[in-house]
């Protein structure tokens, strides 16, 4: 080997051999690079193979023809995908996931080193602040709940023990019952 190989070796330019086919290069690069072929077969043998690589995916691109699929091809797709995927079904494996999870949380501690005081302490004041929005929305359902309740129960009282209330509903509800009844007896009559 001479010196002018192994410095022509050394000064290869790989990743302008792209940028020269795509003509993205100045002239004075392209001068450059094309002289440089002119020396190193190495990077002239690159050159034609990126330039067959081209015409290969041109012909192929030119050529292209429509594949038609069947109609159910979506529906066999999925179908196949879904009976591969295998979940969590017997009790080994969510003991080996657990287990997964668990060597992970340590191996996280232990890569926090001193730090995982403080931040084991910061988790600790948000999940703090998590159980207190969550004791508030409880306390809110909960209170909504009751007055809901007690709303209902005075009302229903009220219905009760007012017996023209409790006759209007229960006509209104009769005559709706009996509406429905006879749209039906009339829609079976027709069948």
């Amino acid at each position: 080997m001479n010196f002018q190989t192994i410095t022509t070796e050394r000064a290869c330019p790989q990743n302008e051999i792209a940028a020269y086919i795509d003509g993205e290069l100045s002239s004075r690069e392209e001068l450059d690079l094309e002289m440089h072929f002119a020396v190193c077969q190495n990077c002239k043998a690159k050159l034609n193979e990126q330039k067959k690589l081209l015409c290969a995916l041109d012909f192929a691109l030119e050529n292209e023809r429509e594949v038609e699929l069947p109609e159910n091809f979506t529906k066999v797709v999925v179908a196949t995908a879904e009976s591969k995927v295998s979940g969590l079904r017997r009790p080994q494996e969510r003991f080996k996931s657990f287990f997964v999870c668990a060597a992970l949380l340590l191996l996280g501690v232990l890569g926090l080193g001193g730090d995982a005081g403080t931040v084991l302490q910061t988790f600790w004041k948000a999940g703090d602040q998590f159980l207190a929005v969550g004791g508030f929305l409880f306390h809110l359902i909960y209170d909504f709940a009751i007055g809901t309740t007690i709303i209902l129960r005075s009302l229903s009282h009220q219905v009760v023990f007012n017996s023209a209330v409790l006759f209007v509903f229960f006509s209104g509800f009769f005559l709706f019952a009996l509406f429905k009844f006879s749209r039906l007896i009339v829609r079976n009559n027709r069948a």
